[in-house]
C-alpha cells in the first residue's frame, strides 16, 4: 500500500507549544476521550493501538486544511516540524472531525475556532533533524521550508520510501550523522547462493523451533503488539497452543517495508511499524537464519528496529563467528552490530516472567540479548 507523508507545524506561539506538550510529548489514553466518540470509534482506536497511549493533534477547518486532512489515512506518516527542524515523526492511527473533542484537548483559538480536524498518532518518535538534511532525500531545494499543515508530493514520498525505507529510520540516521544507504539490488546476495545454502539445512526438530516461535508470539501478545509469523507456520501449534488465533493474518505491506520480512520467523508490529524481527535457528547450520536476516538488512539498510537470532546456548559461539564473517560484517550490512543473539533459555525466562499487558520495552529484551561486536 502507498503511504503518504504529512507535515504539521508545532510552532507559532505559546499556545501551540503548550498543545505540543499536552498531547504529543505527553501522550494520552483512549479512556479519557470515550465520552466524545461513539462506541465503534473507541473500539476501532483501541484495537489499532492495543490500548497503548497515543499522541494526538489537530488542524483548524478551512478549504486547504480540509483537503489535506481528508486524504490522510491510517498508516500514513506525520512529521512534526518546529523552527526549521523536524522534532518528531509518527504514524496515523485514526482521524475524526470533532469540535468537542478538540476543545477538550486544546480549547479554542483567538477567533473562537477549534482544531477540529483531529488525528490520533501512534509510534511517535522524537528526533532533532534540520529540515534541509531531509530535503536532499525528498528532492527539494536546500532552502525549501515546510509551511502549515501539508502533504509531501506523493512522487517524492514514493521515491524516498522505496529508495531508503521507513521514514523514522531515515530520520534517526540523519539525526545521528550516519550514512543513509540507498537500497540497491546490486548489493543483495545472489539468489542461487542463498538457495544452495538453504538446501544444506537438515530438517528442523519441530518441537524446539515451534516452542520458540510460540513463546515469541506469547511475548508479543503480552506486550500488546501485533505478531506475524509466515503463512506456512500460522497453522502450527505448541503444547496445545494454536498459533493462528494469536497472530495477524495480513501483514499490511507498504512501499517502505520490504516484502521479504514476511519470511522471518516472528515479527512484532504496532500499526504498520515493525518493532522487532526474530529468526529461530534450529538446524545443524546456523547460516540459513543469518542469510534471511542479511537479505532483510540488504533490502532495508536504514531500518532501526532490532534483529535477533534465537538459538540454543551451545550455538552461541557459532552465531557470533558467522556474524563476524566479512560477508555479513561489511560496511553495508554490519550484521555483527545489527543482529543480537538470544538463547532459548532467555526467551523462556522472558515469557514466563512477563505478565499480560506488561507493555515492556524492547530494551528489556536487549538486556538479555548479546552482541557479537
Amino acid at each position: 500500500m502507498p503511504r503518504k507523508i504529512f507535515v504539521t507545524i508545532a510552532s507559532g506561539g505559546h499556545d501551540t507549544e503548550r498543545h505540543y506538550q499536552d498531547t504529543i510529548s505527553h501522550q494520552r489514553n483512549v479512556e479519557e476521550v470515550a465520552g466524545y466518540l461513539d462506541e465503534s470509534m473507541v473500539t476501532e482506536l483501541q484495537s489499532y493501538t492495543h490500548g497503548r497511549p497515543y499522541a494526538v493533534w489537530g488542524a483548524v477547518s478551512g478549504p486547504g486544511n480540509d483537503r489535506t486532512w481528508q486524504t490522510m489515512e491510517r498508516g500514513d506518516y506525520v512529521i512534526v516540524y518546529h523552527n526549521k527542524r523536524i522534532i518528531g515523526a509518527a504514524e496515523v492511527a485514526y482521524k475524526v472531525r470533532n469540535p468537542q473533542l478538540a476543545e477538550f484537548f486544546w480549547g479554542k483559538d483567538v477567533d473562537g475556532k477549534t482544531w477540529e480536524l483531529v488525528y490520533f498518532l501512534t509510534n511517535f518518535v522524537e528526533v532533532d533533524v534540520e529540515q534541509k538534511k531531509l530535503n536532499d532525500y525528498l528532492n527539494y531545494l536546500p532552502d525549501f521550508t515546510f509551511r502549515g499543515f501539508m502533504a509531501i508530493d506523493q512522487s517524492k514520498t514514493d521515491a524516498l520510501l522505496s529508495s531508503y525505507g521507513d521514514l523514522v529510520s531515515v530520520l534517526k540516521k540523519l539525526e545521528s550523522g550516519q550514512k543513509v544507504e540507498a537500497v540497491s539490488a546490486d548489493k543483495l546476495f545472489q539468489k542461487q547462493i542463498i538457495d544452495t545454502e538453504l538446501k544444506k539445512e537438515i530438517t528442523r526438530a519441530l518441537t524446539a523451533h515451534d516452542e520458540m516461535q510460540w513463546r515469541l508470539i506469547s511475548l508479543g501478545n503480552k506486550a500488546k503488539l501485533d505478531v506475524w509469523v509466515p503463512p506456512n507456520d500460522q497453522g502450527r501449534q505448541y503444547a496445545g497452543h494454536a498459533f493462528k488465533p494469536h497472530v495477524i493474518d495480513n501483514f499490511a505491506e507498504a512501499l517502505d517495508i520490504p516484502t521479504y520480512i514476511k519470511n522471518i520467523d516472528a515479527v512484532w508490529k504496532l500499526g504498520l511499524s515493525v518493532k522487532a524481527a526474530f529468526e529461530v535457528e534450529n538446524t545443524t547450520s546456523i547460516y540459513s537464519g543469518i542469510l534471511r536476516l542479511s537479505d532483510l538488512r540488504a533490502l532495508a539498510p536504514n531500518s532501526s528496529y532490532p534483529l535477533y537470532i534465537v538459538a540454543d546456548r551451545e550455538k552461541r559461539a557459532r552465531v557470533f563467528e558467522q556474524l563476524k564473517r566479512p560477508t555479513f560484517s561489511n560496511e553495508y550490512l554490519q550484521l555483527d552490530k545489527a543482529v543480537k543473539y538470544l538463547s532459548y533459555d532467555s526467551v523462556r525466562q522472558l515469557d514466563e516472567d512477563t505478565a499480560a499487558g506488561d507493555y515492556y520495552e524492547i530494551s528489556r529484551i536487549d538486556a538479555v540479548a548479546e552482541s557479537a561486536s
